[in-house]
């Protein structure tokens, strides 16, 4: 049941030490504290000393952070490293919050989280949406490029009505079979 800490700033023209402080304040060795300079929008995979951290932690462990944006500023990406960590038998500490994953109010707390997840996730999906709808009213072609180009769909059609099958005007276009009986079709 060891303590682990883990300290993060954006820039190197923050430093940790505050942070560091608040640990050790909290019981937190000094050995056991990780600190990294990379941004909170990175996502926790992504960060190789967080992620090296989370490896060595083992059922039993607590991770303390100061702030919980510390972990993260991205709610579905702190959320999936607090689940990951707690399938694992490893509760993580919130200081500036006074939650600990553990108890009752941190299981709360992760239900807020979740939802705040949830959210987000909606957000973005409305934003890609509401942007595909744009893209298509200003008559931008969505999704991968055809295959053939007009011409070759109108040559696809003219080799059908003479006769020609879906296998041979592939072979004449060099296109699959189906891509061929698509354009003949069309």
């Amino acid at each position: 049941m060891g303590k682990y800490g883990y300290a993060r700033v954006s820039t190197s023209r923050q430093q940790t030490d505050n942070q560091v402080t608040d640990l050790l304040r909290e019981g937190v060795p000094e050995t056991q504290i990780v600190t990294e300079t990379v941004s909170g929008a990175t996502a926790w995979k992504s960060r190789p000393a967080l992620k090296k951290l989370v490896r060595r932690l083992q059922a039993g462990d607590t991770l303390t952070v100061v702030k919980l944006d510390r972990l993260g500023r991205n709610a579905l990406d702190v959320l999936t490293l607090i689940d990951v960590l707690k399938k694992r038998g490893i509760s993580v500490r919130i200081l500036n919050l006074g939650i600990d994953t553990a108890g009752a109010g941190g299981k709360l707390f992760l239900l807020l989280l979740a939802g705040f997840a949830e959210f987000e996730r909606n957000i973005i999906r409305e934003r890609v949406l509401s942007g595909l709808e744009t893209a298509k009213a200003k008559g931008i072609r969505l999704g991968r490029k055809p295959t053939l180009t007009d011409e070759d769909i109108a040559q696809a059609r003219r080799l059908k009505s003479q006769g020609l099958s879906a296998r041979e005007v592939a072979k004449l276009l060099h296109v699959s079979k189906m891509t061929a009986w698509r354009a003949m079709n069309s």
